[in-house]
C-alpha cells in the first residue's frame, strides 16, 4: 500500500524531469559508479553511452529502485527516489524497458497489454465484484487502449499469440508497448534495438520520436548503436568506469578525444 507521502509525490511528478547529482555505487569495495550527474529534461532523449562496463545499467537500475546507490540524489520532478521500492517508482511515473524483455511468456500479447493496462485502474474488491457500470466502463476502456498501442507498436496481427512464442524483437516491442499503457512520463530504454531486424529498428526509432512529439514523455537511452544515438537523443552523456568522461552533442561526444579512447583504446591521428 502507498504511504500518504508517497502518493503526494506521484502528484508532484505528473511531468517530471530526471536530475541525478553526485551518484555513487560500491559493491563490496568495488566502485561502480563514482559522482555521477546527469539530467534529463522534459521532453528530452538523452543517449547514456559508454564501452561495456562502464557503469550504464547499474545508473539505470539506480533510477528505477533495483540499486540503492552509496551517495547522490536522484530526483523525478520535485520527489527524491533514493530509498524507494521500484513498484513506488514506477507509480511515479517512470517505465524501463529492459535489455532482455520483461514480458509474461505464459500470457498473449493481448493479455500481457490488459495487465499493463489494468496497473492504472483503482476499484475495491466490493466494485469488482459486482460488477459496477464504472468498472466496466474502465475495463472497456483499458481493452480499447490495449488494442490501440498493439496496432501502434505493429503486433495487432498477433494479439492471440503466447509472448513466450514471440521472436525476441517483437517481445522488445511489447514491452514498450506495455510502458506506453502504464501511462509512463519518464522512458528508460536499455539497448531497445538488440535482436529487431532493420525495419523494426527503424518502426521503434519513429515511435520513441512520436511518443516525445506527442505526450512530451522524457527518455534516458543506453545504447551502443551511434547511428540511432545520433538520430534520437539531444544530448549524450559518456559514462567510463563509472564516471562521465563527456557530454553533448551526440556529434561532439563522439568526436570527443577522452570518448575514442574509452572505446578504442587510442586516439587516431587524421594529420
Amino acid at each position: 500500500m502507498n504511504t500518504p507521502h508517497v502518493q503526494a509525490q506521484v502528484q508532484e511528478s505528473a511531468n517530471a524531469t530526471l536530475t541525478v547529482k553526485g551518484l555513487g555505487v560500491d559493491f563490496g569495495g568495488v566502485r561502480a559508479l563514482q559522482d555521477v550527474t546527469l539530467s534529463v529534461g522534459a521532453g528530452q532523449i538523452v543517449g547514456l553511452i559508454g564501452p561495456n562496463g562502464a557503469g550504464k545499467s547499474t545508473l539505470l537500475n539506480c533510477v528505477s529502485g533495483i540499486t540503492r546507490p552509496t551517495t547522490g540524489t536522484i530526483e523525478l520532478g520535485d520527489a527524491a527516489l533514493v530509498g524507494l521500492r521500484a513498484d513506488q517508482i514506477a507509480m511515479m511515473g517512470l517505465g524501463r524497458v529492459f535489455q532482455h524483455p520483461q514480458v509474461i511468456p505464459e500470457l498473449s500479447v493481448l493479455d500481457n497489454l490488459l495487465v499493463a493496462s489494468h496497473r492504472r485502474l483503482r476499484f475495491s474488491v466490493l466494485a469488482e465484484m459486482i460488477g459496477l457500470p464504472v468498472v466496466r466502463r474502465a475495463e472497456d476502456e483499458a481493452r480499447a487502449k490495449a488494442l490501440s498501442v498493439a496496432q501502434r507498436i505493429g503486433l495487432s496481427g498477433s494479439l492471440d499469440v503466447l509472448t513466450g512464442s514471440l521472436p525476441y524483437g517483437h517481445r522488445k516491442l511489447l514491452e514498450l508497448g506495455r510502458v506506453i499503457l502504464m501511462g509512463a512520463r519518464l522512458l528508460l530504454l536499455d539497448e531497445p534495438i538488440a535482436g529487431l531486424n532493420e525495419a523494426e529498428i527503424e518502426h521503434l526509432a519513429d515511435l520513441v520520436l512520436a511518443l516525445r512529439t506527442e505526450s512530451g514523455l522524457s527518455i534516458l537511452l543506453v545504447e551502443h548503436n551511434m547511428g540511432l544515438v545520433r538520430r534520437l537523443c539531444d544530448r549524450a552523456v559518456v559514462l567510463d568506469a563509472g564516471q562521465v568522461i563527456a557530454e553533448g552533442t551526440p556529434d561532439a561526444v563522439l568526436n570527443d578525444s577522452r570518448v575514442l579512447l574509452a572505446y578504442l583504446g587510442e586516439v587516431i591521428d587524421d594529420a
